[in-house]
């Protein structure tokens, strides 16, 4: 496999897996409505992390061929996708303030740029 279909086989991977854990997030945290669990929400949100593990696990694989070996970088890239998702699925982003969407923006920005220069360092 060429290595721009790696990285294009990564970022489809790890844009999937996060975004399905990101609804399994917002369906776990609307599962227990007036402290009883919702067995639908619940069980919605059971099999939205399976997809989201089992494409981590996919997109580990393929990580590996590009040069991206350390588990922090690699659940880095993970973890931008499924705190932008969430964010983005609950509606909780329109409520944030300017400071805070900056903030949110920078700091994936900032993982990004860790991400990208720890491979180059490598």
């Amino acid at each position: 496999m060429s290595r721009l279909m790696s990285l294009v086989t990564v970022f489809l991977l790890t844009f999937g897996s996060g975004l399905l854990d990101a609804r399994g997030f917002v369906f776990a945290a609307r599962a227990w409505p007036d402290g009883k669990l919702d067995s639908k929400l619940g069980a919605a949100a059971l099999l939205c992390f399976i997809g989201g593990l089992s494409l981590y696990i996919l997109a580990v694989r393929f990580m590996q061929n590009v040069g991206v070996t350390g588990v922090a970088l690699q659940s880095a890239m993970w973890f931008i996708v499924t705190a932008v998702g969430i964010a983005i699925m609950d509606n909780s982003i329109l409520q944030w303030s300017r400071t805070q969407q900056f903030v949110g923006l920078a700091v994936a920005i900032g993982l990004g740029w860790l991400i990208a220069t720890t491979r180059a360092a490598a």
